[in-house]
């Protein structure tokens, strides 16, 4: 996996939020608005290898996006 992925997960108070080296961005109100501006920032990384990640409650991580990729969720 690369070292520049941003991690979509539920926020600790409410909602969603994503993370990337450290900073957080959110909460959103719905996965779905986390997923699509973590794909939006991601989109213009300068990294090849980035990758938009999403974590569920059992803590099951999934790759939903990549460059040049569709979304997969």
């Amino acid at each position: 996996m690369s070292s520049s992925h941003f991690l979509v997960a539920a926020a600790a108070i409410s909602g969603w939020q994503y993370s990337h080296k450290g900073d957080i961005t959110g909460p959103f109100d719905s996965k779905e608005q986390a997923i699509e501006s973590a794909i939006a920032a991601a989109g213009e990384s300068d990294d090849p290898e980035v990758a938009v990640l999403v974590q569920d409650n059992d803590m099951k991580v999934e790759t939903v996006w990549r460059p040049g990729k569709l979304e997969q969720s």
